[in-house]
């Protein structure tokens, strides 16, 4: 008796050993997409991809950010995660419904084009993260419609796994968000969208701002708004349906606490015979 009870449990064990994900704390290098609706101050972690996620009216922020993370609102935020849609776009597109301040930042790893970037955009139409994205900056997506690349970086690869999470960097005064910092100044531009660079140090490199086909860059002590020209965005019925990136032990398949509770239940169902096979021998 005592005999199946304990083969019962082993294999009890056994399964939920099998269904607990193993990686459970597995890193991976890609673009985590990120909000601040209106009212909102702080940055929320992206649910949908792009193309599922339609923007409020008002004036809010949408962020980009190239980071090692476990694909979860933990991971590293677009710089300054303190970011207002008033810091760089105030008095843009008042005209505008929607009114929304991108942040593209594509990190800290080395080799990683200067940045963050900062575009101001409106529009009437209510527009998806995708129209946002690609107003002015090149998209590279996969198969499965995830982001792989934005600016062709990375070049190749696309959420990829990597062994250990990157250690972290040390605060720099471009990617320290303060009150303090001398606003842009904003008049209401002709063109459709336009990209700041933020003020950077003497001896740091200005960041570009690419995708209208001109390249603006900033003095040491102040920040400067250049208006860009936009291609158009693309319609709804032809964008590329972008999914927010999901890591591989999460992409479908039976979920682990289903398979877990049915591993036990076929354990106890065993136990149960053995014990009355032992009464009738």
């Amino acid at each position: 008796m005592r005999k199946a009870y304990a083969v019962a449990l082993a294999v009890a064990l056994l399964g939920l050993g099998l269904a607990t994900p193993s990686s459970a704390s597995t890193y991976y290098e890609y673009w985590g997409y990120w909000h601040k609706p209106p009212g909102a101050t702080a940055w929320q972690y992206s649910k949908v991809g792009p193309s599922g996620y339609y923007l409020q009216q008002g004036t809010q922020v949408e962020g980009w950010r190239f980071a090692t993370g476990t694909a979860s609102p933990s991971d590293p935020k677009p710089r300054p995660t303190g970011v207002a849609y008033d810091d760089y776009c105030a008095g843009h597109d008042t005209d505008a419904t929607y009114r929304v301040l991108l942040v593209v930042d594509y990190g800290t790893k080395s080799g990683a084009p200067a940045g963050p970037v900062y575009s101001c955009y409106g529009f009437s139409s209510q527009p998806t993260g995708w129209t946002v994205l690609s107003k002015q900056h090149q998209i590279r997506d996969g198969s499965d419609g995830l982001i792989c690349a934005i600016d062709t970086y990375p070049k190749t690869g696309c959420g990829e796994v990597v062994s250990s999470p990157a250690p972290k960097p040390k605060p720099t005064a471009s990617a320290t968000h303060s009150t303090s910092t001398p606003k842009p100044a904003v008049s209401q531009r002709t063109a459709p969208a336009s990209v700041l660079v933020p003020a950077t140090s003497a001896a740091a490199a200005a960041p570009t701002a690419t995708g209208g086909g001109q390249t603006t860059s900033a003095p040491a002590a102040t920040s400067t708004l250049a208006p860009l020209d936009a291609s158009p965005a693309p319609s709804e019925s032809t964008a590329v349906v972008a999914k927010q990136f999901v890591p591989p032990h999460k992409r479908g398949g039976v979920p682990f606490g289903f398979i877990a509770a049915c591993v036990f239940v076929v354990a106890l169902v065993g136990a149960v015979w053995f014990q009355r096979r032992g009464r009738a021998g």
